[in-house]
C-alpha cells in the first residue's frame, strides 16, 4: 500500500513528462519512427509509449531485430533532436513546485535518460537551471536508469544520502531506479496511465509534493 507523500531534504527529478511538457516533440518522434517500419501509432497510448524505453517497444512489434532497432532509434532521435528545443515548455505545476522547494532549503537534481547537455540547455531556457544542484544524463555514467547508477551519482554530486532522498518520475523507470539507490519513489502519472509501479506515493500534480510543508 502506497505511503502519503513526505517531506525530503532531497528531491530527484526525472525530466521529460515529469518536470517538462515535451509531448509534442516526442509525440512527433515516435510518429517519425513508427512511420517508417509500419508501426500503428494509438495516440491514446502516448503515456505509455513515453514511459516505456524504445527498444522494449521496438521488441514488441519486432522482436530480435537488433538492427532494425538501430534504424528505429536513429530516425526517433534524429527527429527528436530537430524538433524538440522549439516544443519543449515546463509544466506549470513544476515551476510552482521548484520554486518551493529550492526557497526551503531542499537540494534538487535531474536524473535524465537525456543527454547532459540537452538537459542542461533545456533548463537554461527555461530560467531553472540555477535550481539544481546536479544534472545526471544518460551519458553521465556507464548504465542508465532502471539502473541505479544515475541516481547514485546525483546524491553523490549533492552529498545526499538515499534514506533523505526521493526520486519522483512519470516512467517505472524511474521508481525501479530509486528504490534500488536506496531512496523513497513518487509516480508522477500526468496522463491517467497509472501502472503499477510499486512507488511509495503517486501524484498527478507536482505541487502534491508540498502538501507536507502545509500541513
Amino acid at each position: 500500500m502506497e505511503r502519503p507523500v513526505k517531506e525530503y531534504r532531497t528531491y530527484l527529478f526525472d525530466l521529460d513528462n515529469t518536470v517538462v511538457d515535451s509531448r509534442h516533440g516526442l509525440e512527433i518522434s515516435l510518429r517519425a519512427g513508427f512511420g517508417e517500419f509500419g508501426i500503428p501509432y494509438d495516440p491514446a497510448r502516448y503515456d505509455e509509449y513515453v514511459a516505456t524505453p524504445l527498444r522494449e517497444t521496438w521488441d514488441l512489434h519486432r522482436p530480435g531485430d537488433v538492427c532494425g532497432f538501430r534504424e528505429f532509434y536513429a530516425v526517433v532521435m534524429g527527429t527528436y533532436d530537430r524538433c524538440y528545443m522549439d516544443s519543449v515548455e515546463l509544466f506549470p505545476d513544476a515551476r510552482e513546485c521548484l520554486e518551493a522547494l529550492a526557497a526551503a532549503g531542499k537540494g534538487l537534481g535531474i536524473v535524465s535518460n537525456s543527454y547532459a547537455v540537452h538537459i542542461e540547455e533545456i533548463l537554461i531556457r527555461l530560467d531553472v537551471r540555477d535550481i539544481f544542484g546536479s544534472l545526471v544524463g544518460s551519458d553521465s555514467c556507464s548504465h542508465r536508469k532502471p539502473d541505479p547508477q544515475p541516481v547514485m551519482l546525483c546524491l553523490d554530486e549533492l552529498g545526499a544520502e538515499p534514506a533523505s532522498a526521493v526520486m519522483v518520475g512519470d516512467s517505472p523507470n524511474d521508481v525501479k531506479a530509486g528504490r534500488r539507490a536506496g531512496t523513497d519513489t513518487v509516480f508522477v502519472d500526468r496522463g491517467g496511465w497509472c501502472p503499477e509501479t510499486g512507488s511509495d506515493a503517486t501524484v498527478r500534480d507536482l505541487r502534491d509534493l508540498l502538501v507536507p510543508f502545509r500541513r
